[in-house]
């Protein structure tokens, strides 16, 4: 899986058809609340609106034109699958409430076709529709797309975030493929029988009722008491990325990106065997290489950022489609820039900590800790890691082409998507489109492929492995 921006994503002109989501019986309230990290986008929405949306797109290509016939039945049958596809939000001021449509009430109609002749162009109008469609604040948030040439075609589905994170991308492009494939082989195949070679989608809307029922977790837990310190070392607000960006907290900008390989398959491999005869994991050294970085610019020693981690322990949820994921804090501490191992180990034991605060949801958490924590900008420093071989149909990402796209907004903040295929290491960065934050950019990841260099080439001082550690991933 290839993770990119609209801004950045290069695909291959041809015919532009758009499939909308037609209900076909009226949306109806739901008692079933918005999660917590819904409600948070929603009121974000509603603060930036017009323009702001946080929209994600999976995409991948299929080796012939499209047979519209099994598309428009697989687009169906996918939406019915997944109840966070049926429902919407109604955003007032003193309430939000979630609107639902009967998943039999559902119908895919394709738009009249339109032609693209170069990749700007479609890229452009993907990104604008996408950007209107996709709007936390209407019913349906999804847009899905094809592009047809003469041997080939891309399947693109855009959701807002609402609905999705990224690991549901990846459920997304599974599904669709597979029944995609099976209806263009079985044309005939009733629905029931569709749905019994495909893994159990659980119910998004139930993880949000049990959420919702979560009593407060006292002061005094552990958990709460080490995110409570956790905030307290951030000056009792989330995390901030300790370089100069060009803006100030709390008034977002126009956003930037930046995509880019960082290691290659072999040097990602040769990094991993590093970090893990320095007693760390391919993760904590990732963080460690981040701090080195950052400590060379001139940044704190100490590191505090968040970072976040599926729910989808619970096998009930593990093939939903919908919003899970939780954030846990981690401090990396970098003494000596010229010492990979040193910081490595502190990392991995505060990684390990970190995972200590799990079980705990971020409700309970912002509950727990009262007035201990203030939110004083829209985004905040972040770091996302996630092993994209080690999910199912990841086998095939490479020869389908799969992509994850991720809209170009506004943000106040730096944060960053790290993923490892078989390709190697790569790493997407979102930050404010300032002359600032741009040469701040350019400077620190040139930096990390230097420390990241080093520590390939053994450059690096190292320690000896820790018999007894227990090695955990992070899996976002």
């Amino acid at each position: 899986m290839h993770v990119t921006a609209i801004d950045r994503y290069e695909i291959e002109p041809g015919t532009l058809t758009e499939w909308t989501l037609a209900p076909t019986d009226e949306l109806v309230r739901s008692d079933v609340p918005p999660s917590y990290n819904q409600q948070f986008h929603l009121e974000t929405a509603r603060t930036h609106g017009v323009g702001a949306s946080v929209w994600m797109a999976a995409s991948f290509d299929l080796p012939a034109p499209v047979n519209r016939v099994a598309l428009r039945r697989t687009l169906e049958l996918i939406v019915r699958r997944h109840d966070a596809l049926w429902t919407g939000f109604e955003v007032r001021p003193d309430r939000i409430t979630r609107l639902t449509v009967p998943p039999h009430a559902v119908a895919v109609t394709p738009s009249a076709a339109v032609e693209f002749g170069d990749t700007a162009s479609l890229r452009t109008h993907l990104r604008a529709r996408f950007t209107e469609v996709c709007d936390p604040l209407t019913f349906p948030a999804f847009l899905f797309a094809t592009v047809e040439r003469a041997g080939s075609s891309t399947v693109l589905a855009a959701f807002d975030h609402t609905i999705v994170d990224g690991y549901s991308l990846v459920i997304a492009i599974r599904e669709l493929r597979q029944v995609y494939e099976l209806l263009c082989a079985t044309p005939d195949i009733a629905d029931e029988d569709v749905h019994v070679d495909l893994d159990d989608p659980g119910s998004f809307m139930s993880f949000c009722v049990e959420e919702s029922a979560e009593e407060d977790v006292d002061a005094s837990d552990p958990r709460i008491r080490a995110w409570a310190r956790f905030y307290e070392s951030c000056g009792g607000t989330a995390p901030r990325f300790p370089l100069p960006l060009g803006v100030q907290p709390g008034k977002p900008a126009p956003q930037a990106s930046d995509v880019r390989s960082i290691l290659d398959t072999q040097d990602t491999a040769r990094f991993e065997e590093v970090c893990l005869a320095g007693g760390g994991a391919m993760f904590s050294g990732v963080l460690t290489a981040i701090g080195t970085a950052l400590r060379r610019e001139g940044a704190p020693a100490l590191l505090p950022l968040q970072f976040p981690l599926h729910t989808r322990l619970d096998p009930r949820w593990e093939g939903s489609i919908g919003w899970l994921t939780t954030s846990a804090p981690v401090t990396v501490r970098v003494d000596r820039p010229d010492d990979f191992a040193a910081a490595l180990a502190d990392t991995h034991s505060s990684f390990r900590s970190a995972l200590n605060v799990l079980g705990v949801s971020m409700p309970q958490v912002r509950a727990g800790v009262g007035d201990g924590y203030r939110r004083t900008s829209t985004d905040l420093f972040m770091v996302s890691f996630i092993d994209y071989r080690r999910l199912a149909g990841s086998e095939h990402h490479r020869s389908i082409n799969a992509h994850h796209i991720s809209n170009v907004t506004v943000c106040d903040d730096a944060q960053f998507w790290v993923s490892r295929t078989t390709e190697g290491l790569s790493i997407r960065s979102r930050f404010p489109d300032t002359p600032v934050a741009r040469d701040t950019m350019e400077r620190f990841l040139t930096r990390l492929a230097e420390v990241l260099t080093e520590v390939c080439d053994g450059r690096s001082t190292l320690q000896q492995p820790e018999a007894d550690l227990v090695l955990v991933e992070s899996a976002v």
